[in-house]
């Protein structure tokens, strides 16, 4: 987007035809939002609608999104399991993540864009020059939130699994040491339960 281009939006809330927003095929979280949530103390009311995606490819990376579920209206589409159909709206709308308060403008790096053409709050409302300023500065805010949550959770995971991994050997060592044990007091026990063949026999 040029200097002399004009992004004005207003979202249409629950007046959206579209639901554009919530039915995109990814809806994405940072480690920035999971600050956030913490510090308003959401985390774990949202954390249960957050998913890990795991890479299905060499060119694919982890992602962390919000989880999906079926539309009632239309089953084979999902939409965010934060939107509510009935109601036509979010139900964390003053605490969604970044990627939902940018959308659709995004920041690639080095220019503005749109990332959907199917948002109707699009040309939406009057533009002032304050106005643009704050959307391009979430919309760069949300691009370096997501390289530095691309560039990090690999690495997040490694450490998690790692860890998970030699917990779960502390317990396997651990669990067959004490089955060790019973065993050894089982066996003690049995024997001295045993009759003794030390005993004489009665002279004839």
């Amino acid at each position: 987007m040029s200097e002399k281009s004009k992004y004005n939006f207003k979202c249409l809330e629950q007046k959206c035809t579209t639901k554009a927003c919530h039915i995109r095929e990814h809806v994405t979280v940072t480690l920035g939002d999971l600050g956030r949530w913490t510090t308003q103390g959401y985390l774990m009311n949202i954390l249960l609608g957050v998913s890990l995606k795991m890479p299905t490819s060499e060119d694919d990376g982890i992602v962390l999104e919000m989880a999906r579920k079926p539309l009632e209206e239309e089953p084979e589409s999902t939409c965010c399991i934060f939107y509510n159909e009935k109601a036509n709206g979010c139900e964390i709308r003053y605490s969604r993540p970044i990627s939902c308060r940018t959308y659709p403008l995004e920041f690639n790096g080095e220019k503005y864009y749109l990332s959907s053409k199917d948002c109707p709050g699009v040309g939406q409302g009057e533009v002032s020059k304050e106005a643009l300023q704050e959307a391009r500065s979430v919309a760069e805010q949300e691009y370096r939130e997501r390289v530095e949550t691309d560039t990090a959770l690999p690495a997040i995971y490694s450490v998690i699994m790692t860890e998970l991994i030699k917990q779960s050997a502390e317990a396997m060592k651990k669990r067959a040491k004490e089955e060790k044990t019973e065993t050894e007091d089982s066996v003690s026990q049995e024997s001295e339960n045993q009759p003794s063949d030390s005993k004489g026999n009665d002279a004839e």
